[in-house]
């Protein structure tokens, strides 16, 4: 999509995000927005959408979670896209 989300949590509190709609240069703006938020976004465990979503914006993801994952030495894990939206719905 032409939105670019990050967020870090504490369990189940939410301790910073961004969200933002940027159309194009998720290559260049992830990484800031992950640095950007508290402690450099650093965490114990890092989870990325699978999709459903454009081939480049989930490879870029992706991309950035395993080298965020190996450098960090945390656990990574995907999720279905679609679920988190479904998700929102229902806290609401």
């Amino acid at each position: 999509t032409p939105h670019l989300s990050v967020a870090l949590f504490d369990g189940d509190r939410l301790v910073a995000h961004d969200h933002r709609m940027i159309g194009r240069g998720h290559a260049e703006a992830l990484i800031p927005a992950i640095a950007a938020l508290p402690g450099g976004g650093r965490a114990d465990a890092i989870h990325v959408g699978c999709g459903p979503g454009s081939f480049t914006g989930i490879r870029i993801g992706i991309a950035a979670a395993r080298a965020l994952a190996f450098a960090w030495n945390v656990p990574l894990r995907g999720f279905d896209t679609l679920a988190l939206i479904a998700a929102q719905g229902r806290v609401r």
